[in-house]
């Protein structure tokens, strides 16, 4: 049921709305506000070259934009007549957003560019459902009057239509059928508070009468407003859009001449909305064991489609009668468990779509989080369908003990993906059910679908089903449910026959059945023996040889084994896993994932697109200042574009002298000369242009352009906002060109993740009502955040606070923590590996390792400046060891402790060290700027008992003062070998003593000053 507003009558047959609140075939007003401002910039800029807009000709039924004096602004309009007058053409025109006949000269027509014909049109032509026009048919000759169908309204029924609609406050329209761009309604108004159906009113009245079908004649005056007012069933089933068919068992039976020849299926964008007219091959197993109230197992490739399930228990539910044994209770007689809110989301509007036009269930969808007072607010009235997770549910069975008490039907929608995320809150549930089922009412039903076998099925079969239907339609999942067991072989090619025969060695006394399969039919080979009809083959087996050839094959082998629970043979798991890392290999342009990112773990290496490691080349910081970098600490930050509730995009802001407010202003107070805002031409992909978007211009980088689209006049682009982050289409004539000066300052957008915090309920994605929450509460707003960790262009924050100043005091306090915020609502969980997640992502030998391959492009300090930014990112995560060092007059010997040490690398140059180490779950890395310069080619790193011994060469002889150029806590002069470093030395006793004094007394100094900042602090 949709809320329609009249645009324009002309008859009950005939007559336009515009439909608001949201379906199928509603279009936010927004969209057309745009729309309007979009065609008006356009077409008035485009005055000077009037001709290029022009149609070359102009015909009747031609799409066209023309200017209207009323509305003043540009409108889409379809020609209805062409005229002559005197000296021009004189048009007649009929807006379609609008629903308004007006006049333009044909000179005054432009041409509808496809950009602006995107969104369907506004108004929407309508008729009464099946409400037909009367009228008085007199007979002179029997002196008889009577009223007769009539082909066309007479102006009586037509004004009283007319006073009808004026009257009503509220209109409502429930859509039954579309035919020829034509909507057929069920009209229903409110006129004096009272609720008037007027394809009704005008049968009652006379005005009308319903052309009823051939199986039925029964109507109904009484108004509902989710139901109509004549019975469904009596109606013919017509070519109608999906997300208005009526229930599975009118397709069955009644399906119209015009279905039957026109092709069986109507087409719509998405392909589970597709006419049910005939089932697929999983479907016309599933559905009629589904429709019988039996218990059902579905395992196929579409397993995941509600399409299994949802026509027959839709239909199951339209007798009423199998339902009048149980208690006169709220309770739900069906209950859908979804693996995840998405999936439920989906589910929850197919049943919304697909039971408009049987008996009215009201579905609900419920989605709790851990508060409890969400789940006492839950009012399960009139509700006969529920479609939940298995975590909400319990939930809200804590505080509704009779939820099972009159539950006919339990399905468990992709039911491997529930088992494997939740099969104890799974089972909870069955134990429930089963307890609460009274054997006293009607037989009931578990449905259980998926694409994959999972072995709590087996459970779920032996201890919750009674004489299930088992439908599995995938081979490789069939051999799993029957225990045949797996086995791989490797051969070489030229030797499979061979082989096989040895594995079918048989004898009379262990006969067989063998069915093999190879790549071609030349090869194709049946072995067959005698065997007994009777006898009977407990065990199978499945036998798959392996050779040279089959590498495209390996891995998806392997995975299948793993699911089987099957032995892998070594050479197979090793084979794969070179694999696997050479698949990781090729996603290294790619960008990181965003799971990995915002939780610390993809679920799905295998089937993600983005790459798993870092990439030297891709995670240098970009737009994140160095000195941030360097120096960890808190910043302030603007987040601007909300993606979740954790990730967002904004810029660092700082105080003391934001460069871009300055920019920003310099932009905007330039382009308010109209002089300035000059149309590009030819649009370039990763240009940098100006936006105007509202009264603000923006900078912006093209990322996208369609190869079919470069060919016309004006095309969409992809852009992204380089300030903002967020990424918006375009015409190709609204960029502008953007001066070099304003194109100086980098990009300003980050890209901010709040660490440690993740959904509820192993859940891989945000609940949108808590994304929609942060996002009211911290869009456009200044936080402080401690960046504690950066890749690229991302930074990981924690924590993130709002900060207020308390009135009539010098003093700020924390209004909120963001990652507070997102807990309190009770989506959110705590997520404590995310830390430990990232530190294993960001292990600095992959880091090096990629680094080298960069070395022959770079001279020796470019690479070690660039290495040295990398390294800065996972300074957050790694631990400084503790070091201490002594000196000879050539070398330096730095002892690094570490306990353990399973991997380590040291990177020498002429004034820096790079010492890095793996130590049990810890990193450790010491990257030391040298106060003097060493030989780089003779200094070594050796690891002996529980410490790294590192030997400097000096590059010139001679005593150092200290050993870094900055000081640093962690490192201090070894004084166990003073004594040792003046026996050896061939200098006198005096001189050392004083440089090794001048060592000690520099670092103590610089303690000193740190303690009295400290202090002073």
């Amino acid at each position: 049921v949709f809320i329609v507003v009249i645009l324009g009558i002309e008859d009950p047959g005939c007559f336009w709305v515009t439909m608001k609140g949201c379906g199928p075939y509603v279009v936010d007003e927004v969209e057309y506000t745009n729309l309007n401002a979009e065609m008006n910039q356009f077409y008035d800029k485009s005055y000077q070259d009037v001709d290029e807009v022009k149609p070359l000709m102009v015909e009747e039924g031609q799409i066209c934009v023309v200017f209207s004096e009323d509305l003043k602004c540009w409108c889409r309009a379809v020609i209805k007549s062409i005229m002559y007058c005197m000296d021009h053409y004189q048009t007649e025109c009929f807006l379609v957003d609008y629903a308004k006949n007006i006049f333009v000269k044909a000179k005054d027509i432009r041409v509808a560019l496809e950009a602006f014909m995107q969104i369907p049109y506004r108004a929407k032509k309508c008729r009464l459902y099946r409400t037909k026009p009367v009228t008085l048919h007199i007979d002179f000759c029997e002196n008889t009057a009577k009223i007769v169908p009539a082909k066309r309204w007479d102006s009586a029924a037509i004004h009283y239509f007319q006073n009808l609609l004026k009257a009503t406050t509220q209109m409502k329209a429930k859509l039954c059928a579309v035919e020829d761009n034509t909507f057929d309604v069920f009209l229903y108004g409110t006129i004096k508070d009272e609720k008037v159906c007027i394809n009704d009113d005008l049968v009652s009245k006379n005005f009308a009468h319903f052309e009823e079908a051939k199986e039925n004649t029964e109507s109904s005056a009484d108004y509902q407003e989710d139901q109509t007012s004549l019975s469904v069933e009596s109606l013919p089933v017509k070519t109608v859009h999906p997300a208005l068919a009526f229930r599975p068992v009118l397709f069955q039976e009644k399906v119209s001449t015009d279905l039957e020849t026109g092709g069986n299926r109507v087409c719509q964008k998405q392909s589970y909305m597709q006419c049910i007219m005939c089932p697929n091959f999983t479907e016309s197993y599933c559905w009629p064991p589904v429709a019988r109230g039996c218990d059902v197992v579905a395992i196929s490739y579409h397993g995941n489609d509600p399409f299994l399930y949802i026509p027959p228990i839709l239909t199951f539910l339209q007798l009423g009668s199998c339902y009048k044994a149980f208690p006169n209770s709220n309770g739900p007689l069906a209950l859908i468990l979804c693996p995840g809110w998405k999936k439920a989301q989906l589910v929850f509007e197919l049943l919304q779509t697909y039971e408009r036009c049987c008996r009215q269930l009201h579905p609900m969808l419920i989605i709790l989080g851990q508060k409890k007072e969400e789940a006492l607010s839950v009012k399960i009235q009139e509700c006969e369908v529920i479609v939940t997770t298995p975590y909400s549910l319990l939930r809200l069975f804590e505080h509704h003990s009779l939820l099972f008490c009159r539950l006919c039907h339990l399905v468990l929608d992709e039911v491997e993906e529930l088992f494997s995320d939740a099969a104890e809150q799974v089972f909870t549930i069955l134990d429930c059910y089963k307890k609460d089922v009274s054997e006293e009412y009607s037989a009931h039903q578990i449905i259980a679908v998926g694409t994959r076998w999972n072995k709590h099925i087996r459970r779920l079969i032996k201890e919750f089903m009674n004489g299930p239907y088992i439908v599995i339609t995938t081979i490789e999942e069939a051999s799993i449910y029957g225990n045949v067991q797996q086995v791989v072989r490797s051969c070489m090619n030229s030797e499979r026959i061979s082989v096989l025969l040895k594995i079918l060695d048989f004898t009379h006394n262990n006969l067989q059945k063998v069915l093999v399969f190879t790549n071609t039919v030349n090869e194709a080979e049946m072995i067959h023996k005698d065997s007994s009809v009777d006898q009977e083959y407990t065990k199978a087996r499945s036998v798959i040889l392996l050779t040279e050839n089959s590498e495209c094959h390996e891995l998806g082998i392997l995975h299948y084994l793993q699911h089987a629970e099957a032995e892998i043979p070594p050479e197979l798991h090793d084979f794969t896993a070179k694999m696997l890392e050479a698949e990781e290999d090729q996603k290294f342009s790619r960008p990181l994932c965003a799971y990995l990112k915002t939780f610390g773990i993809c679920k799905n290496r295998t089937v993600c697109p983005d790459r798993h490691q870092i990439n030297l080349q891709i995670d240098v910081p970009q737009n994140i200042p160095d000195k941030i970098t360097q120096t960890p600490g808190y910043v302030t930050i603007l987040p601007l574009h909300i993606v979740n509730a954790t990730n967002y995009f904004g810029r660092i802001v700082d105080k003391q002298e934001d460069q871009y407010t300055n920019l920003a202003e310099e932009i905007n107070e330039y382009f308010k000369k109209p002089s300035n805002k000059i149309s590009v031409k030819n649009v370039e992909k990763l240009a940098f242009y100006g936006l105007c978007e509202k009264t603000l211009f923006h900078r912006v980088q093209v990322v996208e352009i369609s190869p079919k689209e470069e060919e016309n006049l004006f095309f969409n682009v992809k852009i992204k906002y380089i300030d903002e982050g967020r990424i918006s289409q375009v015409q190709s004539y609204h960029l502008l060109h953007l001066p070099a000066r304003f194109q100086c300052l980098p990009p300003q957008a980050v890209e901010f993740i709040v660490c440690k915090v993740k959904p509820i309920d192993n859940e891989i994605e945000w609940n949108p009502k808590v994304t929609r929450y942060i996002c009211h509460k911290i869009k456009g707003k200044l936080h402080e955040a401690k960046i504690v960790h950066t890749v690229g262009n991302t930074a990981w924050v924690d924590p993130m606070v709002r900060l207020t100043r308390l009135s009539g005091f010098k003093m700020l306090v924390n209004e909120y923590n963001v990652r507070s915020v997102i807990l309190s609502t009770g989506l959110g969980t705590d997520n404590p590996e995310h830390i430990t997640q990232l530190q294993k992502l960001c292990r600095h030998r992959k880091v090096l390792d990629h680094a080298e391959n960069l070395k022959p492009f770079l001279s020796e300090t470019q690479w070690f400046s660039t290495l040295e930014k990398i390294q800065l990112n996972f300074l957050y995560f790694s631990f400084y060891p503790e070091i201490k060092w002594f000196q000879n007059e050539e070398t330096v010997t730095v002892k690094v402790k570490i306990a353990s040490v399973a991997d380590y690398k040291c990177e020498f140059s002429k004034q820096k060290v790079v010492f890095s180490a793996c130590s049990g779950d810890k990193l450790y890395l010491a990257d030391m700027e040298l106060h003097q310069y060493i030989l780089a080619g003779k200094s070594t790193c050796v690891i002996k008992d529980k410490e790294a011994i590192i030997v400097l060469m000096k590059e010139k002889k001679g005593a150092w003062c200290k050993l870094l150029k900055n000081k640093n806590l962690h490192v201090s002069f070894d004084f166990e070998h003073w004594e040792d470093f003046e026996d050896k030395s061939p200098f006198s006793v005096g001189t050392k003593k004083r440089c090794c004094t001048a060592a000690v007394t520099e670092e103590c100094v610089d303690s000193s000053e740190d303690s009295e900042t400290e202090s002073d602090e």
